[in-house]
């Protein structure tokens, strides 16, 4: 399925669907774990470390912080300190840690190390200690990766060929063909066992299952929402993954969004806006409901500023094109 929204394009990327949020708030944490990310994408593992363990005295639930300070204890060759960290890392998600470490790019170079290595030997241990289904966590990290496997690639395409390029229509193909097969034994499992989640598959494949149906087509997505909604309520799923099929829904069945978690293009100007959103006042509040940041901070991950007045504009003139379209193409079909 090809789509304008932007948000179809990533998993978007995995994990641009939240904004980057602290665990905690402190104004003195926020700083210095963003000085312990900054240090190890600069190779400053010692100062990477000394950030971090002075954010960890003030808080410590982060997994995301807690493996970039594991991989800087890695490079400075302080294996105890490593163990430690990736001990709580798995602690705190055992299945989120390994999800971070296979798409978060700042982890590329520790790819094919031993710290590679005991990150999936930690993976296979907690799996096994926790009673999930092995064999299917397995399958669902290929699904996962087929998920996203051309997705990946699209925005760097889009932004060097442009949307309508053959370059991205070749893309599409490939990501259509391998949507269809993810799509087909999802639901397989969906009616044979209820939704596949964090008890059957793991906390960090909980959400392999909605990102297939995400990308289903709209008879689909209507089928199992309910199951998947009913899945968040009981844990087996995060109810910010949830927020978005719901705006999904809505939107293809040209209702407003609720979450604002959509993201268009306006066709002539090329400006980033939300697609219509219920309730746009209120729309922090209600994010915050299912565990999502505020919205310009969701905004930030393509460069564009809420504003609800520009964004109602912008809205409405899309809808106005839209319109127009419709009406010459059926004017030319008579």
């Amino acid at each position: 399925m090809r789509s304008i929204l932007l948000c179809a394009l990533g998993i978007i990327f995995s994990n641009l669907i939240h904004a980057q949020q602290f665990s905690s708030d402190n104004p003195e944490y926020k700083p210095l774990v963003m000085s312990g990310e900054s240090a190890l994408n600069n190779m400053k593992y010692d100062s990477c470390m000394i950030y971090y363990k002075q954010a960890f005295e003030i808080k410590q639930t982060s997994y995301l912080s807690t493996l970039r300070n594991a991989a800087c204890a890695f490079s400075a060759g302080n294996k105890a300190y490593m163990d430690e960290q990736l001990k709580i890392a798995f602690d705190l998600s055992w299945g989120g840690s390994k999800n971070i470490f296979n798409n978060y790019p700042e982890f590329e170079y520790l790819k094919n190390t031993e710290f590679d290595e005991l990150i999936d030997q930690m993976y296979v241990e907690y799996g096994e200690k926790s009673g999930v289904n092995l064999a299917l966590m397995e399958e669902f990290e290929v699904i996962r990766y087929e998920d996203q496997r051309y997705r990946r690639e699209m925005r760097g395409v889009e932004e060097k060929y442009g949307w309508e390029s053959p370059q991205m229509d070749s893309l599409w193909v490939l990501q259509n063909a391998a949507d269809s097969i993810n799509t087909i034994r999802i639901c397989e499992l969906i009616e044979e066992m209820g939704y596949p989640g964090k008890s059957i598959v793991g906390d960090g494949q909980a959400s392999t299952a909605f990102l297939v149906i995400q990308h289903a087509d709209l008879e689909i997505q209507e089928k199992y929402l309910s199951i998947i909604t009913e899945a968040a309520d009981k844990g087996e799923v995060s109810w910010r993954s949830v927020a978005l099929l719901v705006d999904r829904v809505n939107m293809r069945n040209g209702r407003p969004q609720i979450y604002g978690s959509q993201v268009s293009r306006h066709p002539v100007t090329n400006e980033y806006y939300f697609s219509e959103i219920e309730n746009p006042m209120k729309i922090d509040s209600i994010r915050a409901t299912v565990g999502l940041g505020p919205l310009q901070e969701y905004a930030n991950n393509w460069d564009f500023t809420w504003d609800p007045k520009r964004n109602r504009e912008l809205v409405e003139e899309v809808k106005a094109i839209k319109a127009k379209e419709e009406f010459e193409k059926e004017k030319k079909d008579k």
